[in-house]
């Protein structure tokens, strides 16, 4: 499974398309094998952030906030979207792996507060 989560000044980012990068990880038997960063491409009306991601061939993205149209297209491509998650981005996967990622009911379901 490939995983990727937003991360700004090294913690999960507010908006999935505004992050300054993508950490994506690697998973098998439920453990990291690969991680690697990839720098956001950049913001536009509907992407291009969730069809970069997609593109990477992610299958879960683990984020604080994404606006409606960004998680109808990652949805679209068959990834997964958990969000309400925040903090350190590689504790964040650790917890997801292992069942305990707790997940804030309070985020912000546009991703800014601009949606």
């Amino acid at each position: 499974m490939r995983i990727a989560i937003p991360v700004t000044n090294g913690t999960i980012a507010p908006h999935l398309g505004l992050c300054e990068r993508f950490l994506v990880a690697d998973v098998e038997d439920g453990a990291v094998k690969t991680e690697t960063e990839h720098l956001n491409p950049g913001h536009g009306p509907g992407g291009p952030p969730p069809a970069f991601v997609a593109d990477l061939g992610v299958e879960q993205v683990i984020a604080w906030g994404l606006p409606p149209h960004g998680r109808l297209m990652l949805e679209e491509r068959g990834v997964k979207v958990l969000l309400g998650a925040s903090g350190d981005p590689r504790k964040a996967l650790r917890d997801f792996l292992a069942g305990k990622l707790e997940l804030s009911p309070e985020h912000d379901p546009g991703g800014c507060g601009c949606h």
